[in-house]
């Protein structure tokens, strides 16, 4: 499409050009010649780039029919890039190999293959693909320091990293097989770490144009400036033994230097905010107008100050349930409760809800203990007050007094771990099974429904029915049972054990029902008529769902309770 003379039109990646951007390509005219045009790599040169800002090429091994290509990369002191590139051939090729030698006067020595001295440049170790005998695919080394400066680990084909806020982020891909590879980086984290470690990277190039055409005059041609040089040469009909007997080559290196990026270390990025977001915090009563304020700590107000002109620091600030959502999601990675939220032990940060179901996060913790990459999460899920604190964190926080707040998970938890002490006591092992990794981090960030949809019950429901159904030993519960009939299942072994304990309350009715939900489809299924019924047994089929799943938990809990009481009672008898 034409646009005329005066249109503004956006930068559309792959579509339309944005400013023009110091690469080879712009900055290395094709040399003049009567020589095919294919033979000028125009848009190859385009990737070579002093500044570059997504994924950076730092090893390769490629060969095709018409292309082959070579990379690699090494580091060099800040300051010694004008050394480094005064001339084209490539420094630093004995890296990555460990080597030992003697001489014939009885020295001795060995080199590590970490760093290298080439006529006074020194260059250090960053990246190889090298193929290790009695491997049958080729390994890559990557450097340590880069590795450990990231606190990297090891994924399928590469490395990645978690920022402060505890998300992934990835920092070196390959594809590796036993001909050919491609090494590549994060070019932002690259410059960075560079920026720190007081090194520049020379990435170097070989690139091999092949093509039919031939009966042209040799070219050669060189671009040499403060950030590349490069050789270039194409020749007619040399390939003797190829149908694509004429060639072009582009060989060189050019240096990426370190930078301040937007990516920073863990231990800078709570101090590497610039900007602090504005959060919703009350409601004008005069005009309506919501009214919003800066979480930055160091305006906000403390006991402190002589008057209260500023907004405080404690000053609550509400969000949607559904807030909660992505970490709840990653139960590996975060822990979450209805008084706290943590990641992997880099950030947490005291939450509550209040009387309407809302989340609470006082306005200076915001800024101080949540890092600033959640934040635009957090600000999409921000509304204005509504409710009423949950009365235990005021009378904890404002009033310094000893008080405990509503917990029904947390009690359901505890009662488990009673009645399986109790059970370990009376019987030599724990009535519940030790619950498999994923279903115990799943279990121990349990938060139930986080928004109004009915199928947000599903999953919670679901991890409730897995640790306090499927969990059951049904062999503890034949062996004390004294035998099981044919067919019986858990929870009626269940029943028949709480009624000789002296229960004639028929407490596990709730599990019952609760794995009737499950088994009717009612977890995958929740309208189905089946189900409904069962619901109503359960009491909760007029309830919404964050009431009803709420509703579960007590009753679960309750049941466990009494089951654990009975089991301590009996063992104390004994």
């Amino acid at each position: 499409m034409a646009y005329g003379a005066g249109v503004s039109i956006p930068v559309i990646p792959g579509y339309t050009a944005g400013p023009e951007r110091t690469n080879l390509a712009t900055s290395w005219k094709r040399p003049p010649g009567e020589y095919p045009e294919q033979l000028w790599p125009q848009d190859y040169l385009v990737g070579i780039d002093p500044d570059p800002s997504s994924w950076l090429v730092v090893e390769e091994n490629a060969h095709g029919v018409a292309n082959q290509c070579g990379r690699g990369c090494v580091l060099i002191h800040q300051g010694r890039e004008d050394s480094a590139l005064a001339d084209t051939t490539w420094v630093g090729r004995d890296l990555g190999d460990f080597g030992v030698w003697s001489t014939s006067d009885g020295e001795a020595g060995y080199d590590d293959g970490l760093t290298n001295d080439d006529g006074g440049v020194l260059s250090e170790f960053f990246v190889q693909v090298r193929q290790p005998s009695g491997s049958t695919v080729p390994q890559v080394d990557v450097s340590l320091p880069f590795l450990w400066f990231w606190d990297a680990f090891s994924v399928a084909n590469g490395w990645h990293y978690v920022s402060a806020s505890g998300r992934e982020h990835e920092l070196i891909r390959y594809e590796v097989s036993d001909q050919s590879w491609k090494v590549e980086v994060r070019a932002q984290e690259l410059r960075t770490f560079l920026k720190i470690y007081r090194k520049s990277a020379l990435l170097q190039v070989d690139y091999v144009t092949k093509v039919k055409e031939g009966d042209f005059a040799r070219v050669d041609d060189d671009y040499n400036s403060d950030w590349a040089h490069f050789d270039f040469y194409a020749i007619a009909d040399f390939l003797m033994a190829s149908d694509r007997r004429s060639m072009s080559r582009v060989c060189g290196q050019y240096v990426v230097k370190g930078l301040n990026t937007a990516r920073r270390p863990r231990w800078e990025e709570f101090q590497s905010a610039t900007e602090y977001p504005e959060f919703i915090y009350g409601v004008s009563p005069d005009t309506g107008q919501l009214l919003t304020h800066t979480c930055d700590p160091d305006r906000l107000g403390t006991y402190f100050d002589e008057t209260s002109t500023r907004v405080h620091y404690l000053t609550p600030v509400y969000f949607r349930r559904a807030v909660l959502q992505d970490y709840v999601a990653e139960p590996s990675r975060y822990e979450v409760t209805p008084f706290h939220l943590s990641c992997l032990g880099l950030w947490g940060v005291d939450i509550s809800i209040n009387s309407v179901g809302l989340i609470e996060v006082y306005l200076g913790d915001i800024g101080r203990k949540i890092p600033h990459e959640e934040w635009g999460h957090w600000r999409s899920h921000n509304v204005p007050p509504e409710g009423k604190m949950e009365e235990g964190r005021f009378r904890r926080d404002f009033l310094g007094q000893w008080a405990d707040s509503p917990d029904p998970i947390g009690d359901l938890r505890r009662a488990r771990e009673r009645a399986n002490d109790a059970a370990a006591k009376r019987f030599g092992r724990p009535l519940w099974r030790e619950l498999p990794s994923d279903l115990g981090e799943q279990y121990r960030s349990l938060m139930g429904p986080l928004t109004d949809d009915p199928s947000a019950m599903i999953g919670p429901l679901l991890i409730i029915a897995k640790v306090f159904v499927d969990g059951l030993d049904s062999k503890l519960l034949k062996e004390v049972g004294g035998g099981a009939g044919k067919g019986e299942q858990s929870l009626s072994l269940l029943k028949s054990l709480l009624a000789s304990l002296g229960d004639e309350a028929d407490s596990s009715k709730v599990l019952r029902d609760l794995y009737a939900v499950r088994s009717r489809g009612g977890v995958a299924h929740l309208s189905n008529s089946a189900s409904r019924a069962v619901l109503v047994q359960l009491g909760i089929s007029e309830l919404g769902p964050i009431a009803a799943f709420e509703a579960v938990v007590m009753k679960v809990g309750q049941s466990v309770a009494v089951l654990a009481d009975l089991l301590e009672q009996d063992g104390a008898s004994k």
